[in-house]
């Protein structure tokens, strides 16, 4: 009898023992398995065919722009020939440009309709006279670098060498630099149209981005300079450098974008005395505290009205010439 019981128990071990080896539950935890993976893959930003694409995406875009004149981006204009002021954009190349961009493939249309309205608002703005684009000078917008690539320029098999990195998916496609390996990163973005990878956005042709690279002509702020010293001018005060050796510092009035008073002071971080407490015997001379000039911009030059001319014309002629001129030119860096 207890032989009998001890076989049962034995049967019902081994049946239970056996239940829990069932093929049908093991492919019900790799089911859970499986779907688990399959949710981690739909959340996957990416895919490495992805990947793929986007490096050849990205190499065929700079193949691109190194053939004919595809690495310039805007073409000025001249009125006349010897003007040495461009007046905007010749309108008829810019718009060749626009078709090459868009026979290329390579570029989406949103890319294009903001390169568009980049050079529509920078034609505009030098219409008006906002921004001033001297012929042999670099453009009154950017970093003074090539937009394409944020340098100057692209080391010999460039193409070799570049690689693509840090890929996140965003809601309109997909964000990522590339680089080729010396301190040079530069943003990317692409979206897919009619199932093929196109660029979208490039860090060069930001719209705000560009647009708040802009130096204004008819806003005193910034640099300008005579060849003998630099104004350095913000919204509440002056700086004179000379030479990067010696700077005096004034406050001014603001009366306007384009006008303010500068204020005498003798406020200085200098290697040298500049002369400007010298009285050269006259009565009326620049006093700490009230108004010394009145500078005004018009058509992209700053003028100066010196309170003092007698002064002025005494400094100017017994200590050093061209520090105090009637105008200075703006400077870009």
């Amino acid at each position: 009898m207890k032989t009998e019981i001890k076989s049962l128990a034995l049967t019902i071990i081994i049946i239970i023992i056996l239940g829990g080896c069932n093929p049908n539950s093991k492919s019900k935890h790799s089911a859970r398995q499986e779907g688990a993976i399959a949710v981690q893959k739909k959340a996957m930003p990416y895919s490495s065919q992805d990947s793929i694409a986007l490096l050849q995406l990205t190499k065929n875009l700079y193949k691109w722009n190194q053939r004919d004149d595809n690495d310039d981006y805007f073409s000025p204009l001249l009125k006349e020939k010897n003007d040495t002021a461009y007046v905007g954009f010749d309108m008829k190349l810019h718009k060749q440009k626009l078709q090459k961009i868009r026979g290329s493939g390579l570029f989406s249309e949103t890319f294009i309709s903001s390169y568009n309205k980049i050079a529509m608002t920078i034609d505009a703005k030098m219409k008006d006279g906002t921004l001033r684009w001297k012929t042999g000078e670099l453009p009154p917008f950017g970093n003074g670098a090539n937009l394409w690539c944020n340098c100057q320029d692209v080391p010999d098999d460039f193409l070799s060498k570049l690689y693509i990195m840090h890929l996140r998916e965003e809601k309109d496609g997909i964000f990522y630099n590339w680089a080729w390996g010396e301190d040079i990163v530069y943003n990317l973005k692409a979206l897919k149209e009619n199932n093929q990878w196109k660029i979208s956005e490039m860090e060069g042709f930001d719209y705000n981005s560009l647009v708040s690279t802009f130096q204004n002509q008819n806003d005193f702020t910034g640099k300008w300079a005579n060849g003998m010293v630099t104004l350095n001018i913000g919204e509440t005060s002056l700086a004179f450098e000379y030479h990067g050796q010696c700077v005096y510092f004034y406050p001014i009035k603001k009366i306007s974008n384009t006008e303010f008073e500068m204020i005498w002071a003798r406020d200085m971080d200098c290697k040298f005395d500049n002369g400007t407490k010298e009285t050269f015997g006259l009565k009326e001379t620049p006093k700490p505290g009230k108004p010394f000039a009145k500078f005004n911009i018009k058509k992209g030059t700053l003028y100066a009205e010196y309170y003092y001319a007698e002064w002025v014309k005494r400094y100017t002629a017994q200590i050093q010439e061209n520090v105090f001129t009637p105008e200075y030119s703006r400077k870009n860096d």
